[in-house]
């Protein structure tokens, strides 16, 4: 039997070997551990059980505070061509390809207002802020692309404040904010009544039927959805419903390999293309950073992953789409508020599930 035979036999179905392959490759690539997960490019409860299948079965050892392949390990690497890649991502843009320097004035007032916001985050609307740095990342290259400028801006859930971000930019024509969390969207009305911003807040459940002034009345969405399937496809057709019809109308959204294999990325992916006069124009590494949470939790038993990294390490995906001359607002919807938006097998919370 093979070395991987033997590790399969203890791994589920839906953990391949194109997973244990990345996970190796991972190992040796990177020297911080939490990096191993961006690196893999799987999702992180996937990640989770392969290495602790592969340190209970010898694969790997944990001394002087470094974790190396053991003899075994190595067969095992080699076996599945596993090796070290070099990172080859730009330090400075941190893979997006925007560099948002000329936006500094306009960050450092939006970080005051970042500091000041609401916390405790609500885990039943899956919430966690990105870094202000990831967010003008991603600002810098909307303004590029000329999806601000002069355009009807509407964000789909706002707990990053990217509302705010735009609105400082003096760009867009109005930003309009639904948000089903009455704390956030209480702060960024406040915001937009102190600094005059072109920002307006409605309270809204995604599951419930839209505003109908507001269908098919923007030229750009902004959202960062669940990582569920069906989570995912709530926020960007609700955001295709908002979209103005014809052509070269955007939508943008973030997506991770972290709680979204690459199966799950290809199902929704389909149902988007095939139901929708869109296009996918980019799809941008995971240069989009979360800072840490205040339940985030170590995971024990690997003793590399004992302590927190102690900064930001869950890292997503940036999407865009433009909409085809053909593009009508897509139809709006009721559904029922479930944890399936929410939560999934694929889900980061998994991986203390032992």
């Amino acid at each position: 039997m093979s070395e991987y035979q033997n590790l399969k036999s203890k791994l589920p179905d839906h953990i391949t070997q194109g997973d244990v392959k990345k996970i190796l490759a991972a190992i040796l690539s990177e020297n911080a551990p939490w990096d191993w997960f961006t690196r893999a490019r799987i999702p992180f409860p996937f990640a989770v059980r392969i290495l602790r299948e592969l340190q209970d079965a010898g694969y790997l050892a944990f001394a002087n505070a470094k974790t190396q392949l053991t003899p075994r390990g190595q067969t095992l690497a080699a076996e599945l061509h596993a090796t070290a890649e070099p990172n080859m991502t730009c330090p400075r843009c941190a893979g997006s390809g925007a560099d948002w320097g000329a936006l500094q004035n306009i960050f450092e007032r939006y970080v005051e207002i970042y500091n000041a916001r609401p916390r405790n985050e609500n885990p039943e609307f899956d919430q966690g802020a990105m870094t202000p740095e990831s967010l003008f990342r991603r600002l810098a290259l909307m303004i590029h692309l000329g999806d601000l400028q002069g355009a009807r801006v509407v964000n789909l859930g706002d707990d990053d404040l990217a509302s705010v971000a735009i609105g400082l930019t003096g760009l867009a024509q109005s930003v309009t904010v639904l948000e089903i969390d009455e704390r956030i969207a209480a702060y960024i009305q406040a915001v937009a009544q102190k600094y005059n911003l072109p920002l307006t807040v409605r309270h809204q459940d995604l599951t419930q039927p839209l505003p109908s002034n507001l269908l098919g009345a923007f030229d750009t969405f902004v959202c960062d959805p669940p990582e569920t399937e069906q989570g995912l496809l709530l926020f960007v057709e609700k955001g295709l419903a908002l979209l103005r019809a014809g052509d070269a109308h955007a939508g943008y959204f973030g997506a991770t390999v972290m709680e979204a294999s690459l199966a799950k990325w290809a199902r929704w992916q389909k149902q988007l293309l095939n139901k929708h006069e869109i296009a996918f124009t980019h799809i941008l590494p995971p240069f989009t950073e979360y800072a840490p949470w205040p339940d985030e939790k170590p995971l024990p038993d690997i003793p590399a992953l004992a302590t927190l990294a102690g900064r930001p390490w869950y890292r997503f995906a940036f999407y865009r789409l433009e909409t085809l001359p053909a593009f009508q607002p897509a139809a709006d919807f009721e559904t029922e508020l479930s944890q399936v938006f929410y939560f999934d097998y694929e889900g980061y919370y998994e991986a203390w599930k032992v």
